[in-house]
């Protein structure tokens, strides 16, 4: 199975504005010019033959005191200035180091067939669970935007796939020579219901690393198993809000932008929701607490999390 291409990462974006204030060299081209001012108006207000010593003193404190003072501004302003300057060059460097990081490190998904999407309608779908709840008796909030509707009684997954090798098919292979992860998915692949999961997250991924956003990046807030278990089972809102862990502000910013900008991607995140969640609720029957904490860390997972925060699962 041929691995696609992975996207370049684009630019960050950051748009660095113009550097206000002094740099060190005209902070000290002006504290020059003051002090010469001070140095001329001091020679012509003094009379050397009239005034005593201590009159003298008193005109040069009263002349040089302020020059000493805007010489300190000075000083501190240019020390601001290049303190902004080293910031922004270390800034763009480790702009830069991330970027190279992510582009040789992550590898992609293996390209795979991606499902057809489901035909969009022009305002964003909302993502609600019909699914009997068994954790809570509140109903789903009634809405007027349209609902992906789940199924009532998802298909289980085949049992001929164990729990590891389901872990290891949603990972996705780390690279080329990742055989165990390719036996995984070929494996994970020949389960219907797990195909369709399979497929979405395939599309979910490779949309998602258009934008320069892959899950290897993420370092989501972690959830303990039960708050998936208590999702897997049916509850919604605060009772699962660990779940939304993902805290990257930019990474949601352009999602959320995506969702509602682009109608294809909408259907293709909201099919991968639902099937995720199909799958999840099988799964957590079958699994123990170190097979769930493992799923949390996949990357359909991590994508699962980003989506579930930008569509408001967690929340409502």
């Amino acid at each position: 199975m041929d691995s696609a291409p992975r996207p370049t990462p684009p630019p960050t974006g950051r748009k660095h504005r113009p550097r206000s204030g002094i740099s060190p060299l005209r902070a000290r081209a002006i504290a020059a010019a003051v002090w010469l001012i001070a140095a001329l108006v001091f020679v012509v207000m003094a009379d050397f033959e009239a005034m005593d010593a201590i009159t003298l003193a008193a005109l040069g404190v009263a002349v040089f005191l302020p020059a000493v003072v805007i010489t300190l501004a000075l000083l501190i302003a240019g020390a601001t200035w290049s303190l902004g300057e080293e910031t922004r060059q270390l800034q763009g460097a480790i702009d830069e180091l991330r970027r190279s990081l992510l582009q040789r490190d992550t590898p992609p998904p293996p390209a795979l067939p991606p499902a057809p999407p489901a035909e969009p309608d022009a305002r964003p779908a909302v993502f609600v669970s019909q699914r009997q709840h068994r954790s809570t008796t509140e109903d789903a909030p009634v809405s007027d935007q349209p609902v992906l509707a789940f199924e009532a009684d998802p298909a289980p997954v085949p049992q001929q796939i164990d729990p590891a090798t389901l872990i290891r098919a949603l990972h996705f292979p780390a690279d080329e020579n990742d055989s165990d992860g390719f036996d995984a998915l070929r494996r994970a692949l020949t389960q219907p219901r797990l195909a369709i999961l399979i497929r979405a997250a395939q599309d979910v991924l490779t949309r998602l690393a258009q934008e320069g956003i892959y899950m290897d990046d993420l370092r989501p807030d972690r959830a303990r198993p039960d708050f998936w278990r208590a999702f897997a089972r049916g509850a919604r809102g605060p009772q699962i809000a660990p779940l939304g862990g993902i805290r990257d502000r930019s990474c949601l910013a352009i999602t959320s932008g995506r969702m509602r900008a682009d109608p294809a991607f909408r259907a293709a995140a909201h099919l991968f929701l639902r099937e995720f969640d199909h799958i999840l609720a099988q799964f957590e029957s079958e699994a123990d607490d170190a097979q769930i904490t493992a799923l949390a860390e996949t990357r359909s997972a991590r994508a699962f999390m980003l989506l579930g925060r930008v569509s408001g699962v967690f929340s409502r």
